[in-house]
Parts: structure tokens; C-alpha cells; sequence
């Protein structure tokens, strides 16, 4: 029996902001197949597939959220927070995203309202992952960073409206979130998948891209699928109620081990360590890539929408350890675990399937 049957959820309907994204769309589709009412929020069209209500909404306008989800505040009862907007300036990012849940919550926390719970999806950058080596395993009440974070507004205002209200919180921190979707900026798997075709369309060996610190260190991910479970296990768990939760696979990985089975996955030779700049090297690679689609009858998808060289020149260039505590969502009840490098490989082959990459 899976963690999120075991809790036997109250079905209800659920908002989900942020619903094209990798973590949004899938939380949108385990809520249906659950049987809940979904309503999804984006700043995009859905496409004309969607099997979701879906409400095309810019939420840093707060007098269309208020004309538009006015109709849907007295039957809204989860609201799972998926958005975000980035900008490069770390003070307006936390009042950009603080913007977006304010106004969503304006909408929804009203007298005669039937809200009864808000999640807001978060990260390890809670406890500096993105600035350098921190306090490892990272548990949920370490102490905050110094650095301007949205995750930090965000949480201090849903507990400050909380206050004597009937309906609860909780936070998810995952950390490199897996799964397949072509409009995510922050993937690992269309990176991946990218980068790995890349190199098997010119018969080279997949070089490690990053540092050797990197490639030698610690990591964990996040299977989009078990974090959406783990999010309405949050929402429907009276146990889990007003809490912030790490979420992990359950396992830790290192490059070096995972490397030689993806470079087989792609049907070429494990390269060595070879330091590069994505962003710099691959920026160009646009035209070999419209080739292989072209080639191989894939998909008409850019490379610049399933891979984010910049995010990759991160993510292979951190040479620090990331480990996260699963210990109090396991003690409160949730106890999904996956295998991360068959999580990697199995997202990788479903790209494959779905004609995304060769």
C-alpha cells in the first residue's frame, strides 16, 4: 500500500499555482488520478490536452486574481503553491514571490471560505545548498542562512496569517526534482537527456562536464512523482499539519557511480572529468540539435526548453556535499524511498518513449 493510501486523504478540491511546471503538472495529475477537483494556475495556456480546469493567470496581478478566483475561493480547499518567478536580484525575487502567494491567499483566506490547507514547495537552498558547503545532514530546523530567500518570506507569512485561523501549512524541501517536462528551467533529466544525445550524435564519450569535487561528492534528488505524494500526504495528514518536511528519494548518489550507466543509456563511452562551460561550449549547439530531430523524427522541441546550460554549469560545478535528514517525515508517517539512479534512468527511457530525445 502506497505512503499516500496508508493516509487515506479527504478529497476536496485543490489549487494547484504553478500547474505547467515539473513539480505543478504532476501534482495536478496525482490529485486527479486520486479523485480530488483540480484547478490549475499558470502564467501560460495550457495546452488544448489539459484534462484540468485551467485558469491562465499572471499571479503578481492581484486584481485578476481577485476577479478571476473569486469564483473558485468558496470551493478551493488545498492550495499547493508550485510557482515561482526568478529575477537575479535576490531582494526582488523574495518580493516577487512573496507578491504571488499574498495574492493568492487574499483570494482564498476569507470568512466563509472552505480553505483548509496551503503547501508551499521550497528546497535545500533553505539551508544555503546554492551558496556552499553547509551543515550536513541538513535537518528542518537548522538555522537560517543570512542570504535574501523567497522560501523564508513565504513560510514567515503563511504562519503569520495562520494565526487563529482553521486552516493549516506545511513545506516541502526537495532537492533536484526528477521528472520529464520540456518547460522547466531547472531539470536535470531533459539536461541530461540533452546533453547525453549531444554527445552520442557526435561519438564522443560523455565527459563529466563539471568539477571533480562534484563528480566526488555526495547528492541526492527528488523523483517529481514521490514529491507530489509526499505534498498531499503534507496537506491531508493531521499529524504533518503546520510543519516544514525534507523531501528525498530516500537514497544519496555520487556522479562518479552514476556516469558510466547513463553514458550507456546514450550508447557511448564514460568520459573523464572534463571541467567545461555549458552555458559558453553548448550555447551554439542549437542547429546540431534541430539535426537530430530532424534525423531521428523527434519531437520539434528546442534545446534551449530541455536544457538550461546555466543551471548545469551549477548544478555539475558544486563540489560540496548535499545530504538532507529524512528522519521527521518518516518519524510523522510518510516512508516512500526510491532508487535514485533507477529514477534517472527510468525518466531518461520515458523521454526516449515519448520521442523527446534519440
Amino acid at each position: 500500500m502506497s505512503a499516500l493510501a496508508s493516509s487515506a486523504p479527504t478529497r476536496g478540491c485543490a489549487l494547484v499555482a504553478g500547474a505547467l511546471g515539473l513539480v505543478g503538472a504532476r501534482v495536478l495529475e496525482t490529485l486527479h488520478a486520486e479523485g480530488w477537483q483540480t484547478i490549475g494556475v499558470a502564467r501560460a495556456k495550457a495546452p488544448s490536452s489539459a484534462r484540468h480546469q485551467h485558469l491562465q493567470l499572471d499571479l503578481l496581478d492581484a486584481a485578476a486574481c481577485r476577479e478571476q478566483l473569486a469564483a473558485q475561493s468558496r470551493r478551493v480547499t488545498h492550495a499547493f503553491f508550485a510557482a515561482r518567478a526568478g529575477d537575479p536580484d535576490p531582494s526582488e525575487e523574495v518580493r516577487l514571490n512573496l507578491a504571488m502567494l499574498t495574492n493568492l491567499i487574499d483570494v482564498l483566506d476569507h470568512p466563509g471560505g472552505a480553505l483548509a490547507h496551503v503547501n508551499l514547495v521550497h528546497g535545500t537552498k533553505w539551508y544555503g545548498s546554492h551558496l556552499g558547503p553547509y551543515t550536513t545532514p541538513a535537518r528542518e530546523d537548522d538555522a537560517r542562512c543570512l542570504a535574501p530567500l523567497f522560501y523564508y518570506a513565504q513560510q514567515d507569512e503563511i504562519v503569520r496569517r495562520q494565526q487563529g485561523k482553521s486552516w493549516t501549512w506545511s513545506a516541502v524541501r526537495p532537492h533536484i526534482v526528477l521528472g520529464v517536462a520540456s518547460h522547466s528551467p531547472y531539470n536535470c533529466i531533459t539536461l541530461l537527456g540533452a546533453y547525453g544525445s549531444l554527445c552520442a550524435a557526435q561519438g564522443v564519450p560523455l565527459a563529466f562536464p563539471g568539477s571533480r569535487a562534484a563528480f566526488e561528492s555526495v547528492s541526492q534528488a527528488t523523483d517529481a512523482g514521490l514529491l507530489a505524494r509526499a505534498m498531499i500526504w503534507c496537506a491531508t495528514s493531521a499529524g504533518a499539519a503546520n510543519h516544514a518536511y525534507n523531501v528525498i528519494n530516500g537514497d544519496y548518489f555520487r556522479w562518479r557511480n552514476v556516469w558510466p550507466r547513463l553514458a550507456e543509456f546514450f550508447g557511448v563511452a564514460p568520459g573523464p572529468v572534463r571541467p567545461m562551460s555549458l552555458q559558453r561550449d553548448l550555447g551554439g549547439a542549437s542547429p546540431l540539435w534541430d539535426a537530430i530531430v530532424a534525423d531521428h523524427g523527434l519531437q520539434p522541441v528546442p534545446l534551449k526548453q530541455l536544457a538550461n546550460w546555466q543551471f548545469g554549469d551549477f548544478l555539475f560545478g558544486a563540489g560540496w556535499d548535499d545530504m538532507s535528514s529524512t528522519v521527521k517525515l518518516r518519524q510523522r508517517g510518510f516512508h516512500e524511498a526510491l532508487a535514485t539512479e533507477e529514477v534517472m534512468l527510468g525518466h531518461l527511457a520515458a523521454m526516449r518513449a515519448s520521442r523527446l530525445i534519440p
